[in-house]
């Protein structure tokens, strides 16, 4: 009962937002029930990701150490028709691929640590508010961020996925979720960033 009632709140509060948010001008396009998405077949689907500056600024490729290192994620339904997408976290829906010399990077214990949680406890389906966001044909849409590595001098409070990262050139790619919890991911473009002294 206590899940309902905040579900239903939540649904209200979304759709009495202002409509200058494009996330919640997103919800209120023909929301169909997050169980009933067709995530079957999200070959139509494709994420591209791109290194941006700090706190979101402008598109970058160069870091210095302890800076913070944001993605973003655009989603663009390749299809004729308009088809849906979940946003839920990116603990559920990102699976990050860093590399550096072909050496794979293993994630921070502390998101290692939820990643293991989140499989046990499916908190997702338990405690998360998962929204659905349409995908027009062919248009690129930004659906989300993750964070790479936080600040170290001033920490943002951002879940990084990994440890401070040492000077060099690294790769990265992340496989997306189509669904909000579980089910079959995409993969996306792959690439390189530098991270300087």
């Amino acid at each position: 009962m206590v899940k309902s009632s905040i579900f239903l709140l939540s649904v209200i509060c979304a759709l009495s937002a202002p409509a200058g948010s494009p996330r919640h001008t997103a919800l209120r396009e023909l929301r169909p029930a997050v169980g009933n998405m067709n995530s079957t077949n999200p070959g139509g689907i494709k994420v591209t990701i791109a290194t941006v500056g700090p706190m979101l600024g402008p598109p970058t490729d160069h870091y210095k150490v302890g800076e913070q290192i944001p993605v973003t994620i655009k989603m663009t339904n390749t299809s004729n028709q308009p088809t849906y997408a979940c946003v839920s976290s990116d603990i559920y829906q990102d699976v990050p691929r860093l590399t550096k010399n072909g050496d794979v990077f293993t994630y921070a214990k502390w998101q290692s640590d939820l990643l293991r949680i989140n499989q046990q406890d499916q908190t997702c389906q338990d405690y998360d508010l998962p929204e659905t966001m349409m995908l027009k044909s062919n248009e690129p849409t930004f659906v989300d961020f993750l964070i790479i590595v936080d600040d170290s001098r001033i920490p943002t409070g951002a879940q990084p996925w990994y440890d401070p990262l040492t000077p060099g050139v690294y790769e990265l790619s992340i496989q997306r979720r189509f669904d909000c919890c579980d089910g079959p991911t995409v993969e996306s473009n792959k690439i390189s960033f530098e991270v300087v002294p």
